[in-house]
């Protein structure tokens, strides 16, 4: 029988706890229409009692990678235009905080208005305080084409001009990346700013929201802490402290995959970038399926980093 060696391929598992990838899809549970009450993303209230906005949709108008959904936040007509960006889409990342100095979060972004009328959008993350909440991350994505980040330096709040910059109806990739002493921003891999975090908050909830004057802002893609995970490179599985296992390597029926907390759910791309079929069940992947065969065929003629191929449960 035919196995199948995980090589040429990019594996990721999603973990119960803080790790996520979200593409706005339908296997995701996600319906075109209003994003409120869609797996666990929220919109901007309209006072007590009353019900949330209802214009920041999922769309199947643009996206990128090999979906056909994104998220489209855009102008409310029950508000007017505000000081401050506030109007759009929250996400509850859990109901354990990320802790403000280790985490990775990407997404694609595209911005459809490069005007001094047009919106201010933001992306924000927000932790809980004995007052409500507090901001810990403010990328902002100015009118005139400029990125800034919110820093924080003793008493002193201000926004940080980057070295970043973004196009009209241009797809790109943010990646924030925080750590023990800095964060880090990034447009398409290249570095912007590393600076100060605007607050040392850990943080629960994610946002992308804009001040409800002109244009749309269309996002895709989203990854919380696997930018850089289960890569099939020998070696890596094993450097992250969730120690997530997978065996046998070759596979020819079911692939097993050991990690101390509950996987929810897994994605398998080939070195393309093209998302092959995988069913999880419990711990374990059916590997037969005809897609996966082929994109593992593709991705074998291509220079690849392969898993050793004698892993196995106490040695992956």
């Amino acid at each position: 029988m035919k196995k199948i060696l995980l090589s040429g391929l990019l594996f990721v598992a999603t973990l119960g706890y803080s790790q996520q990838l979200i593409s706005f899809e339908p296997s995701e549970g996600f319906t075109l229409g209003n994003v409120d009450g869609q797996s666990g993303w929220t919109t901007t209230g309209t006072g007590p009692g009353n019900p949330n906005i209802t214009n920041q949709l999922i769309t199947n108008t643009d996206h990128t990678g090999s979906g056909t959904n994104s998220l489209k936040i855009t102008k409310e007509s029950a508000f007017p235009a505000q000081a401050n960006p506030i109007v759009g889409a929250f996400k509850s990342l859990g109901t354990t905080a990320i802790p403000y100095n280790s985490f990775t979060i990407s997404f694609d972004m595209k911005l459809t208005d490069l005007s001094t009328t047009a919106s201010i959008f933001e992306f924000q993350t927000v932790g809980p305080t004995a007052t409500g909440g507090s901001y810990h991350i403010r990328l902002r994505f100015a009118p005139t084409g400029t990125i800034l980040a919110a820093q924080t330096t003793g008493t002193s709040s201000t926004f940080a001009t980057t070295t970043g910059t973004w196009t009209a109806n241009t797809w790109f990739r943010v990646k924030i990346v925080g750590t023990g002493t800095s964060i880090a921003y990034y447009v398409n891999n290249t570095q912007i700013y590393s600076g100060n975090y605007f607050t040392e908050t850990n943080f629960n909830e994610m946002r992308f929201v804009h001040d409800n004057k002109l244009g749309n802002a269309f996002i895709d893609n989203i990854a919380i802490n696997n930018e850089a995970a289960l890569s099939t490179e020998e070696g890596k599985l094993n450097k992250s402290k969730e120690a997530i296992k997978l065996y046998p390597n070759p596979a020819t029926d079911l692939l097993t995959i050991d990690s101390k907390e509950k996987i929810q759910n897994i994605s398998i791309y080939d070195m393309g970038g093209r998302k092959v079929n995988a069913d999880l069940k419990n711990d374990k992947v059916n590997v037969k399926k005809t897609l996966m065969q082929e994109a593992i065929s593709s991705a074998s003629k291509r220079k690849t980093v392969k898993l050793p191929r004698n892993s196995s449960k106490n040695n992956s």
